[in-house]
């Protein structure tokens, strides 16, 4: 490397340098298409917002970003608001794996950037809804308290009961004792 920032090369055909400057630099970010969603094992269309069945715990989604420069230097990052807090690093890798979503509202981002470091501003989003089973649901988590609720009074009841009873005997007990005093003094 010389003090003008040229980088010499030596080869069998000679010497050779390069401007590293000068070197043009790819400065369009690339499109980002969602291909293909998959959720429970079935394929569905990456182009609507999906409602997915109750029950639905897996999502794979493959994605992409066409390059005509160089298609394997293209890094990608994604996020599935919800579920992540922070953008994951893809590289690479044109397919995100979620596995074990429960019920609720999510939304897919991903983002795509060239050989160069330019991302794309905007990237590519699909929405998902993922339905609640019936034990997810509000009305079951609802019986639920309820129950509890209902339990924790019948326990209180008996408890209650058991030490009125025992109240009782108690006085009892004492009142027939005091009687037989009585009449051991009235004799």
């Amino acid at each position: 490397e010389t003090r003008d920032g040229r980088l010499w090369l030596a080869g069998t055909e000679g010497a050779a340098w390069i401007a590293p400057e000068h070197l043009p630099r790819n400065r369009v970010a690339p499109p980002v298409y969602i291909l293909a969603v998959t959720a429970g094992g079935r394929s569905l269309d990456a182009g609507a917002p999906l409602n997915l069945p109750a029950g639905t715990q897996d999502l794979q989604i493959a994605y992409t970003a066409p390059s005509f420069t160089m298609p394997e230097r293209v890094r990608f990052r994604y996020r599935l608001e919800g579920v992540d807090d922070d953008w994951r690093d893809a590289g690479t890798r044109r397919t995100a794996y979620y596995t074990q979503l429960g019920p609720g509202r999510y939304r897919f981002v991903v983002g795509a950037a060239n050989e160069d470091g330019v991302w794309n501003a905007t990237g590519a989003t699909v929405d998902v809804a993922i339905a609640p089973t019936f034990v997810q649901s509000a009305p079951f988590k609802a019986l639920c308290a309820a129950a509890l609720v209902a339990a924790a009074w019948l326990l209180y009841r008996l408890r209650l009961r058991r030490a009125t009873l025992r109240l009782r005997s108690l006085l009892q007990e004492r009142a027939g004792e005091r009687e037989r005093i009585a009449r051991t003094l009235h004799d």
